[in-house]
C-alpha cells in the first residue's frame, strides 16, 4: 500500500492575502470553496486549519479537491450584499467571526433551532432556499471539555465568568446537554441578569465576579476577555477557585493566562480555548462536508 501523505505544517498552508468583498466579483473565490467573514478578519488562523483538512481529506474525497478556504474581509453594513454573492457563487460554506454572528443569524433563510438558542450563528451552510445558520460554539465547548476530562457538560455544577457571545452560546449548550447547575458570574449586574432572562431556566443562577469562594467541585469557564493579553489579571479573586474541578480558559495566547496559573497551583486540571476552537471549527466543517476532519491535523496546523 502506498504511503500516507506527509501532514500539512502551518508553513505549507500558509495562504494568500485577505479577500474584500469586491474581490468575489473579480472571480477570486471559486464555487466550492469555504471562508470565514469578519472585520477584522486578517488575524484568523481558520483558513490554516481548515486547508489542512481540505489537503488531507481530497485524495479520498473528489467533491474537495482543489477547494480552497479564505479569509473575506465584510464590513457589517456589506454583510447581506457578501453573503447574497457567495450563495450565487455556490459557496460551500461559511464561518462567521465578529462582527457578524448576530446579523447573519437574521438574514438566514433556514435556522438549525437546537444549534442557535444562544441567539447567534457562527456557521452558514448552503440550501436551496439560501442560507442555513448554526453555531458550533457551544457543542464545541462540550466536545473539547469531554475530550480534556472525559465527560461532557452533563451533571456539572458550571460556573461561566463573562455574559458576552461565548458564555451564551456555552451556557445554551450546557443547559441543553444536562448540566446540574449553572452560575453566571459578571461584573456588569445588568449584562448577567439579561443572559439569565434569556437562557430562562430555573438551574440558573447570577452573581457578581466579586466572589469569596465558588460552589465546591464547579467547573469554571472562562468567557471574559481577561486571559488574551499577558498582563491581565485572572477575573476572579484569590483563592476564589479552591474546590473547582475543572478550569477551561476560552482564551488563549503564547503563555497561560492568570487564571490558568492560579488553577495550576492549586493543582486543579486545566486548559485554554485552543481545543474549543479546533472543535468548534471541526464541527462546522462536518456541517458544510458532511465529513468531521482529523483533529489532530488541525490541532497541529493551529500550533496546540
Amino acid at each position: 500500500p502506498a504511503s500516507p501523505a506527509p501532514s500539512p505544517t502551518p508553513a505549507a498552508m500558509a495562504l494568500p492575502e485577505t479577500l474584500t468583498v469586491a474581490d468575489l466579483a473579480a472571480g477570486r473565490f471559486q464555487a466550492g470553496d469555504f471562508a470565514v467573514l469578519g472585520d477584522p478578519v486578517a488575524h484568523s488562523l481558520r483558513p490554516v486549519m481548515h486547508q489542512a483538512s481540505l489537503s488531507l481529506l481530497a485524495p479520498g474525497n473528489p467533491a474537495l479537491r482543489g477547494r480552497r478556504y479564505h479569509r473575506i474581509h465584510v464590513p457589517a453594513e456589506r454583510l447581506a450584499e457578501a453573503l447574497a454573492q457567495l450563495r450565487l457563487l455556490g459557496a460551500g460554506g461559511l464561518n462567521l467571526t465578529v462582527p457578524h454572528k448576530v446579523e447573519a443569524l437574521r438574514l438566514a433563510q433556514e435556522k438549525d433551532l437546537s444549534e442557535v438558542d444562544c441567539g447567534a450563528a457562527n456557521t452558514l451552510v448552503p440550501v436551496p432556499a439560501g442560507w442555513r445558520a448554526l453555531n458550533t460554539d457551544g457543542l464545541g465547548f462540550a466536545e473539547a471539555l469531554a475530550e480534556r476530562t472525559g465527560r461532557g457538560p452533563e451533571e456539572r455544577a458550571v460556573v461561566i465568568l463573562g455574559a458576552g457571545g461565548a458564555a451564551r452560546a456555552i451556557g445554551a449548550a450546557c443547559l441543553r446537554l444536562g448540566c446540574a447547575s449553572l452560575l453566571l458570574l459578571n461584573r456588569s449586574e445588568a449584562r448577567r441578569d439579561e443572559l439569565a432572562r434569556l437562557l430562562d431556566d430555573p438551574r440558573v443562577a447570577a452573581g457578581g465576579l466579586d466572589v469569596a469562594a465558588l460552589p465546591a467541585g464547579a467547573t469554571v469557564v472562562n468567557c471574559t476577555t481577561l486571559g488574551l493579553k499577558a498582563e491581565d489579571p485572572s477575573p476572579l479573586p484569590p483563592g476564589a477557585l479552591a474546590g473547582s474541578d475543572f478550569v477551561f480558559d476560552t482564551t488563549y495566547a503564547a503563555g497561560r493566562s492568570a487564571l490558568l496559573r492560579e488553577a495550576a497551583a492549586l493543582r486543579i486540571p486545566c486548559c485554554d480555548g485552543r481545543p474549543m476552537l479546533r472543535w468548534q471549527g471541526a464541527l462546522a466543517f462536518r456541517a458544510g462536508t458532511g465529513i468531521l476532519p482529523p483533529l489532530q491535523a488541525m490541532a497541529r496546523a493551529r500550533g496546540e
